[in-house]
């Protein structure tokens, strides 16, 4: 039998009969049209298609993990970058040791108003105030306690990171015993100092970094809708 014949427009017979009653043809079209879809082999136009589908997921996956890593300033309830950025360490640590002697100082006139106590930095600073032997003493210890409580508030509000919690209790409590240290011109020996700023320093830490915790997995996004047929 010879080949089909063909109209004047190119097409065959059962291609005609397909387009006179309204069927599509099921084959991805090519470039060039229908005299391109013929010359083209049967499986160039489907790795063309594979080749496009394939870029186009790997820029979505591009702009979806950039989008996670570089976040606006707005989204602070998020995760942020894990960039080191030492400007932004020293103002945390700066901020942090402003906010323990500003509440430290509030809750010493707290308690020194409640047994009309003289204020002085020796409260503050010296090695012998605190004890449990004084009534004094055993009052600017109980500040010293509360102040923990507040400072991991600045902890939750401030750093955010529930792994940088115990870096910045730590660095406050140095730089707090640095500054006893020059205050009294001698190492704290006193054991109610050590005790106290042990205490201390658990507590900030421990409370500072279950708030960031929730905080942080309170953020995570959580598709609750059905999921769609794939």
């Amino acid at each position: 039998m010879g080949p089909l014949a063909t109209s004047k427009d190119g097409l065959d017979p059962g291609e005609k009969a397909a387009r006179w009653a309204g069927i599509r043809p099921t084959q991805p079209r090519c470039a060039g049209g229908e005299a391109g879809r013929r010359r083209e082999k049967p499986g160039r136009c489907r790795s063309q298609s594979l080749r496009c589908w394939s870029k186009r997921s790997q820029l979505t996956i591009l702009l979806g993990f950039s989008s996670f890593l570089f976040r606006g300033p707005g989204m602070a309830s998020h995760f942020r970058s894990y960039i080191w950025d030492p400007v932004l360490i020293i103002c945390q640590i700066i901020l942090m040791q402003c906010v323990y002697y500003s509440f430290l100082g509030l809750w010493l006139a707290g308690v020194d108003s409640l047994v009309q106590n003289s204020r002085s930095l020796d409260q503050i600073f010296s090695y012998e105030v605190l004890g449990f032997s004084t009534p004094q003493g055993r009052l600017a210890m109980m500040a010293f306690v509360l102040n923990s409580l507040t400072c991991a508030l600045g902890l939750w509000f401030f750093i955010r990171r529930g792994k940088q919690c115990l870096d910045f209790t730590v660095t406050v409590h140095f730089f707090h015993m640095i500054g006893c240290w020059i205050y009294n011109a001698h190492l704290p020996v006193a054991l109610s100092w050590w005790l106290v700023n042990v205490t201390c320093i658990a507590l900030m830490a421990v409370i500072g970094e279950y708030l960031c915790m929730r905080t942080e997995l309170r953020a995570i996004p959580v598709n609750t809708g059905p999921k769609s047929n794939l």
